[in-house]
């Protein structure tokens, strides 16, 4: 069975889509829902390409016991995007990147990480860049990155179940 693939997407992919993909990753894995359910993450530039997670990513993830696991930073092409089967996005400028690399047809596929946090709103919807801020900065993307991907993991779980009635 092939899994379904989700990606997680960022500026620069060393800080918000690393800990998206760590979060996400551990949650499915507690859930035994790891050999159902594929995450990775990218960037829309290629600022980064090679680099490690931001240590205060993998500092905020340590913090609230998320395993915080190898990482390279990597752009996303075309080819990675069609192989997706769901692209979440940290922010609307990341969203319009990918809608625009995707095109119209294949738009639905492609969304706001937000848009599973039952909390976000209008203006509320975007988990902010911490790179080059505080630590508390990471701490509280972090907090949204967690809501999120709650919300994404109960969709999968109904998903699945429907599959197996």
């Amino acid at each position: 069975m092939t899994p379904f693939r989700i990606a997680m997407v960022c500026t620069g992919n060393i800080c918000r889509s690393p800990m998206a993909e760590a979060v996400a990753n551990e949650m499915l894995r507690q859930a035994a829902m790891s050999e159902f359910v594929a995450v990775e993450s990218f960037g829309t530039t290629g600022y980064h390409v090679g680099a490690g997670a931001e240590a205060s990513a993998t500092a905020a993830l340590q913090r609230r016991g998320w395993p915080a696991p190898p990482h390279r930073a990597r752009m996303i092409k075309a080819k990675n995007l069609l192989a997706m089967d769901l692209v979440l996005c940290a922010d609307h400028q990341n969203l319009a990147d990918m809608r625009k690399m995707e095109g119209d047809a294949e738009a639905r596929k492609v969304w706001l990480l937000r848009s599973f946090d039952a909390t976000a709103g209008p203006g509320d919807d975007e988990v902010p860049d911490p790179y080059g801020r505080p630590d508390f900065a990471f701490d509280a993307s972090l907090t949204l990155i967690e809501r999120s991907c709650r919300g994404l993991l109960a969709k999968l779980e109904e998903a699945r179940a429907a599959q197996t009635r």
